[in-house]
């Protein structure tokens, strides 16, 4: 998958249910704060994302591999989202702030605030207000720690990860290409470009990627559009059943770039209506998926010990997909370790 996008903790856990047989989140949970073989961390896109914690060093020297501007520039003056104007910040504080942060968390786990005011007895009170925020400026090289309520906490990768070492940045970024043609080619280098950091990724590191790889991939064509995959990777696997129910930003759609071919009119026109398409599109909405394209929305709702699944196909379910629905919510069900109910529109 190359990861799993973790800005919603349910959502990633959904995410990794449609794949892992038998995964509940509680085997999740364990993995991520009591085993630690999985981590949480800021990675493709600068958002959220779990991985094997093993390949966090290479995901985080992907993203610097790539970056558009340096890490230690300045930061320019920034409203943030409670309309609060915050001064510019010079690229000498910003090195001071991110050698303070890494000093705080020596040996320590600690939450936002408890973080930002570390920082602040280290560099002066001028940042405490950025720092508090929500904008992640300083915790990019970091990951999460277990929280404590709704609070996240914050560790250092080299000691909370065991066996952390750095990897060379033009080779992390040719591990993170090969990962990402193998989960979602054919692709093309402006399609990796968009998955791995977006516009805050540089378009030629993107292109350098490709030609750096060499033999290693061979271009194809998908309906007269020229993409790349993996040398040799050109057959389908099969799949056990066409009917999943994806949670908001699933690999499956935040991967793919051809999206007009993924989202069928219909489809579109419901997400258009809805109050979570019309504000992120189809990045952070619940889809339907039957026969490998998007066939409607669902919702889910917790009610105590249920779970309550509502689903909105698009068009007529086949008794056949009705019947991969019902295991479907069998699954999430036991997933959340909670009563599945299932209402079809």
């Amino acid at each position: 998958m190359g990861g799993v996008h973790a800005q919603l903790q349910a959502s990633a856990e959904l995410q990794l249910g449609a794949r892992v047989a038998d995964v509940t989140h509680a085997d999740i949970r364990a993995a991520l704060w009591e085993r630690r073989v999985l981590v949480k961390a800021w990675t493709l896109r600068g958002t959220l994302h779990l991985h094997p914690a093993e390949d966090l060093a290479v995901w985080h020297a992907a993203r610097r591999a790539g970056a558009s501007t340096p890490a230690q520039e300045q930061l320019e003056a920034w409203r943030d989202p409670a309309g609060v104007v915050h001064p510019p910040i010079g690229g000498e504080q910003v090195r001071q702030i991110r050698d303070a942060v890494w000093d705080a968390l020596d040996r320590r786990c600690l939450t936002r605030e408890e973080l930002a005011e570390a920082v602040v007895g280290r560099v002066g009170p001028g940042p405490r207000g950025r720092l508090r925020s929500g904008f992640a400026f300083f915790l990019a090289d970091l990951c999460q720690g277990p929280p404590r309520g709704s609070k996240a906490t914050f560790v250092r990768p080299d000691q909370w990860i065991d066996g952390w070492h750095e990897i060379d940045a033009e080779q992390a970024l040719l591990v993170a290409c090969r990962s990402f043609l193998h989960a979602y080619g054919p692709a093309r280098p402006a399609d990796f470009r968009e998955w791995i950091g977006g516009r805050g990724f540089d378009a030629e590191r993107a292109r350098w990627a490709f030609r750096a790889l060499g033999d290693e991939i061979e271009e194809v064509d998908v309906e007269g559009r020229r993409a790349h995959v993996l040398a040799g990777d050109t057959a389908f696997a099969d799949a056990p059943g066409t009917v999943r129910l994806l949670p908001e930003y699933d690999p499956y759609v935040m991967g793919f770039r051809e999206r007009g071919e993924l989202v069928p009119d219909p489809v579109r026109q419901q997400m258009a209506r809805h109050g979570r398409g019309r504000y992120e599109g189809p990045a952070g909405t619940r889809f339907l998926l039957a026969g490998g394209v998007l066939a409607g929305l669902w919702e889910r709702r917790r009610r105590g010990k249920r779970i309550e699944l509502r689903v909105l196909p698009a068009g007529r379910l086949t008794r056949a997909e009705r019947a991969e629905l019902a295991a479907e919510a069998e699954r999430i069900g036991s997933l959340l370790d909670l009563e599945p109910t299932l209402s079809v529109a």
